[in-house]
């Protein structure tokens, strides 16, 4: 998670400004917001720090990050995003410290939290060590609360893919690992070890819920993201197969055309006006 990732765009806009208008450009910060056209734009306005409020919220976006609830997250973040964090109190001191300092405080609870909830500790401890090392190693944040932001919605995914990988039945795990990694040349052995699960169990569950084996299922889902390719890109059929890891390109055009019974290049040359389907 890059959280620097905009640490020049200050500079960048500064330039700009200063060649569309021949003034030299206001040095003060800059504000992203992505504004909805269903939403009526308000002004921002931020309240003194309540430990109460700030108690609350932070209970309400770890019980989202922990239950993975995407809308609860979204609006307590939203009621964060009002209090004032960061006090008077660095003004005088180190601005930029307090910054740091108030996010590897809140990446702390957030470990601790996942932690009691489950989450291995080994892999919690790592994750906290890379949070903190890129804090530290950035030299200002151009918007504080934005990248609270997106440590949180991180800690978010991370939960969210644990517990799909770690809770959900062993046939929707193998259709989730099969679908996240169709573009590699997958075999049993690997979604095992993936899983961590027993090379001989994965076939018998996946067939009962899906009715194909899983070299089936592969086979099927790498033509399907195939069609998809020819359709929306441009790529060669050479760059296709090399994409969905077939071992040649006429391996891939025998593969298709065994599936879908049309060549790739009459389906992408014939899929609108013979109304072939995806």
């Amino acid at each position: 998670m890059a959280l620097h990732s905009l640490s020049n765009l200050k500079s960048i806009s500064q330039i700009i400004y200063a060649l569309y208008s021949n003034q030299e450009a206001p040095d003060t910060d800059v504000i992203i917001t992505q504004f909805s056209n269903q939403k009526i734009v308000k002004s921002e306005t931020t309240q003194p720090f309540d430990a109460n409020i700030f108690f609350n919220t932070e209970t309400d976006i770890i019980k989202a990050i922990i239950y993975s609830r995407n809308d609860q997250l979204v609006s307590a973040l939203e009621r964060l995003s009002h209090l004032k964090l960061i006090g008077e109190r660095f003004a005088n001191n180190n601005f930029i410290r307090g910054e740091k300092d108030t996010l590897i405080s809140y990446i702390a609870v957030l470990n601790r939290a996942i932690v009691q909830w489950g989450y291995p500790v080994d892999l919690a401890f790592q994750l906290h060590n890379e949070l903190v090392q890129e804090i530290e190693l950035t030299p200002q944040f151009l918007d504080f609360f934005q990248v609270l932001r997106e440590i949180t919605w991180h800690y978010f995914k991370v939960i969210q893919n644990y517990r799909v990988t770690n809770f959900l039945p062993l046939q929707q795990r193998i259709h989730q690992y099969i679908k996240e990694h169709i573009t590699e040349n997958i075999t049993l052995d690997d979604i095992a070890e993936a899983l961590n699960a027993s090379k001989k169990n994965l076939n018998p569950a996946f067939k009962k819920e899906y009715h194909l084996t899983i070299t089936q299922f592969i086979r099927q889902t790498k033509i399907d993201t195939a069609k998809e390719l020819l359709i929306a890109s441009n790529l060669t059929l050479v760059e296709i197969a090399n994409l969905l890891s077939f071992s040649t390109t006429s391996y891939f055009v025998k593969t298709f055309k065994e599936v879908t019974h049309v060549t790739p290049n009459y389906f992408r040359q014939h899929f609108f006006d013979r109304h072939l389907h995806l």
